[in-house]
């Protein structure tokens, strides 16, 4: 104890001396008031005279390099030129963000306003990117060329130069002063294209408020009657702005956003167009492949349905492209494209889900266009409000018929169908009422006066259910080209070797990201997702205050996250592993494991750090805690590790594997789980029995099956002195190389090991076959044997024993020898028989 004190102890004043010598370093530092030019006559004066012309030819090159780049092109004027295009479409943005008519515009027509200015936001940040890049450089050429001319001028001053020494320095100081002159122009330019840049960014910035405050205010008026009732308005005669004042605007905002998207992506649209091109041959080939492959056996005709339709499976996969492409583009074309899609959409949905959704999915689609053109063309409000009543009340009424429908099919097939079948359509039969609910709601907001609200829910019932067939609809697209461009035989080779793993897992990740995809899809379409998400970012960027520590619920939620992700990601990483990956490769013996099982704890320890980091500690800080923990857990978790550095050794060195049997610590059983700390071993009894690494490598280990699963196994016998030894040797030899689970090279053998007075000894050795259940075989060996010797005819003898009687009692010797005579009373002894 008073070494381990004394050890804490120097420890602790070497962490004190580190911590302190910072401040002691600084304290003459902060002595020293202008060490500036003391430092650069110390770097004159340690410059000889010699080594001036080899510098100043060095600087000369470099001088004129700076004056190369200053004069190779006027870089100004093509950031001059960009931010004035940038100028002069903000100002047009602005100018339409603007205007008054505004409010008559949907929320769609103002979120695709809001992303012209995105648009323009992104295009002015890189180019405000490139410009800082520029003026970084520019910058640090004219802070070099002032650093060189002090250099050169601390030079000029010292004593003693030669004065062609002295002229040489005054050349230099003079070429510098030239290509400052020449590189503070661009330099001034670069700085006042910056300013202009500043200001662009901050009109955009304002021109994105102002639009997410539009926005918000629309938001909002869903919860409020914004229009009178439907009783009401049926007398009100005022009239109502014409049509043409909201589309006209809503197509001025598309074409212009559409323009400027289209000339921001001019380098993606002949790929595109080239691909779609290219598509369509490729499709009708496909079909003739699939037509093979259903022909073959080797493909269902139903998963190849998706391909049987080339027309329809291109236009969807095209429509697919045009979705992604303007993923940030403008709504109204994507408006366009989802409306397109209803027909490939129907064509290419299995029947199978026809049958459950029923009519709903070719009414939704005759609703989904019936809303949009009444949406954009009807210009009187009370019309509108007509129309959508009349199409709520349509839409309501088809969706409870066919619940209701489905509901009486549904209870006559319900003890037939199992509980795996029956998910799918209780999760569409709730997923349908609550679709009425919906229609109910929109159709009472309408009559109350609530129309915002109405058309809003209409539109967005109508979106989101067309969203979850189209995406059903191109997954089976996806999968019937997955399985016709992928040959038979390395699919069916994948099936076999990954089906436990990871078919699994990527088919349970891919219908994650597609319900989280239309999830996310469908708040959007509530208008839930912009004020749930700006909740959420509000929530979980509060801070708590904790005394000095600042906690917020953001970092403790990204934290768990992060821990989560990474037990998550070890797991999934040391399955596939374990089980798919390395399996497949020519590897040693318990390699596999010792790679899944460091991959496993290396994953955790780097997600460790990221969630500590996401926390809001910083990882580099980290270290400082670690070294001092590091002296608390030397003294206080020494077994703790010693069994962790022994994990890592046993994984490295691999004494022992996976499935070994072993004996340690007076017991033997087979290694079931090696782990960083303890290793389980399951003994032949049942028993699981978890033994420190550190044992393993301290205490005496055998390893039955470390280099070898096969086992020597013997067997005593003795026989009598009538047979041949020789002839006994050959028939044990023979019975033995008849048993399966023995081995053939090396050949088993018998020897005789002992001449006793009544018996010869033998023993019978054998190898066991690889893999081979030893015990069993030696059983079955000795049972070979019992039974060939009395086949035979090899008496096996009995044991011999002599025994002494010393005295018996009298009345007991008739019953245990027969023949004899009670005695009489009095005698010493009983009469034996004469034998």
């Amino acid at each position: 104890m008073t070494d381990h004190f004394w050890v804490a102890a120097g420890t602790l004043l070497l962490c004190f001396h580190v911590a302190a010598t910072p401040a002691s370093a600084q304290a003459p530092a902060a002595a020293d008031t202008n060490p500036a030019p003391v430092e650069a006559t110390a770097q004159a004066a340690a410059h000889g005279s010699a080594d001036i012309p080899a510098r100043a030819d060095a600087d000369q090159q470099y001088i004129q390099e700076i004056v190369r780049r200053a004069q190779v092109a006027d870089v100004a004027q093509r950031y001059k030129e960009a931010l004035a295009r940038h100028s002069k479409a903000i100002e047009q943005l602005a100018e339409r963000s603007g205007k008054s008519d505004l409010a008559v515009l949907s929320v769609h027509r103002l979120e695709s306003l809001q992303r012209h200015w995105l648009l323009y936001e992104r295009a002015l940040t890189q180019t405000r990117g490139e410009l800082a890049r520029s003026t970084n450089a520019k910058s640090e050429d004219v802070a070099d060329l002032a650093k060189r001319r002090a250099v050169w001028q601390a030079t000029g001053q010292t004593a003693g130069l030669a004065p062609a020494l002295l002229e040489r320095v005054d050349e230099l100081i003079a070429m510098i002063d030239d290509a400052e002159k020449q590189t503070a122009v661009p330099l001034s330019k670069l700085l006042d294209l910056g300013r202009a840049g500043s200001a662009l960014a901050t009109e955009v910035q304002q021109g994105i408020a102002a639009l997410s405050a539009k926005i918000d205010d629309q938001d909002r008026r869903l919860v409020s009657m914004d229009t009178p009732p439907l009783w009401l308005a049926l007398g009100d005669t005022e009239a109502i702005d014409p049509v043409s004042i909201g589309l006209s605007r809503s197509l001025e905002i598309e074409r212009a956003f559409a323009s400027g998207y289209d000339a921001a992506n001019v380098r993606w649209l002949p790929a595109l167009a080239a691909g779609a091109l290219l598509l369509l041959p490729a499709m009708v080939w496909l079909r003739y492949r699939a037509r093979l492959l259903v022909a073959a056996g080797q493909a269902t005709e139903p998963s190849m349905r998706a391909l049987s339709r080339p027309w329809a499976a291109w236009l969807l996969l095209v429509l697919i492209g045009t979705v992604v492409y303007d993923i940030q583009g403008p709504i109204f074309r994507q408006q366009a494209v989802m409306l397109l899609a209803w027909i490939p959409v129907l064509v290419l949905v299995q029947r199978r889900v026809l049958a459950r959704v029923g009519p709903w999915a070719y009414f939704s689609a005759v609703f989904y266009l019936l809303n949009t053109m009444a949406s954009l063309l009807l210009g009187d409000q009370l019309l509108y409000r007509g129309v959508l009543l009349v199409l709520n009340l349509l839409m309501l009424l088809t969706l409870a018929w066919r619940m209701l429908r489905a509901r009486r099919g549904a209870t006559d097939e319900a003890d037939e169908a199992d509980e795996a079948a029956t998910a799918p359509v209780q999760a569409l039969t709730f997923l349908g009422w609550v679709a009425c609910v919906v229609l109910f709601v929109s159709a009472g907001s309408n009559i109350l006066g609530n129309i915002s609200l109405a058309t809003m829910l209409t539109g967005a019932l109508l979106d989101s259910s067309y969203a979850a067939l189209a995406l059903y609809a191109g997954s089976t697209v996806l999968v019937a080209l997955f399985q016709v461009l992928i040959p038979r035989s390395t699919l069916a080779r994948i099936a076999g070797r990954h089906s436990g793993s990871l078919i699994p897992l990527a088919a349970r990740l891919a219908r994650t990201l597609m319900v989280l995809a239309w999830l996310i899809y469908a708040l959007q379409s509530f208008r839930v997702y912009r004020p749930l998400s700006a909740l959420l970012v509000t929530v979980l960027t509060h801070e708590f205050q904790l005394g000095l520590l600042s906690v917020s619920l953001g970092n403790i939620a990204a934290f768990a996250a992060a821990i989560w992700a990474a037990f998550w990601l070890a797991r999934t990483i040391r399955l596939l592993l374990a089980e798919d990956l390395l399996p497949a490769l020519a590897l040693p013996r318990g390699v596999g494991d010792s790679i899944s099982t460091l991959t496993y704890y290396s994953i955790i320890f780097l997600g460790l750090l990221a969630a500590l980091a996401m926390a809001g500690f910083q990882v580099g800080q980290l270290a400082i805690v670690f070294g001092a923990l590091g002296v608390g857990i030397g003294f206080g978790l020494q077994d703790v590790v010693k069994n962790f550095v022994a994990g890592l050794i046993l994984m490295f060195e691999r004494p022992i594997r996976l499935g070994d049997v072993v004996d340690v610590a007076g017991m033997s059983g087979k290694v079931r789980d090696i782990g960083m700390r303890a290793t389980i071993i399951t003994t032949f009894d049942g028993a699981e029995v978890v033994v420190p690494n550190g044992m393993l490598l301290a205490d005496k280990l055998v390893n039955w099956t470390l280099n070898s699963s096969s086992r020597r196994i013997h067997v005593d016998i003795s026989t009598g002195y009538g047979v041949s030894p020789q002839q006994t040797i050959e028939l044990l030899e023979g019975i033995a190389r008849g048993i399966d689970g023995i081995a053939l090279s090396p050949a088993p053998e018998a020897i005789l090991t002992g001449l006793t007075p009544g018996a010869l000894q033998f023993s019978v050795r054998a190898w066991t076959a690889p893999h081979a259940y030893w015990v069993g075989v030696r059983s079955e060996l000795a049972v070979r044997i019992r039974d060939g010797l009395s086949e035979a005819g090899i008496e096996v003898p009995l044991p011999q024993r002599e025994m002494h009687v010393r005295s018996v009692p009298g009345a007991a010797l008739p019953a245990a020898v027969p023949g004899t005579v009670a005695p009489v009373q009095g005698s010493l002894g009983a009469e034996l028989p004469n034998t």
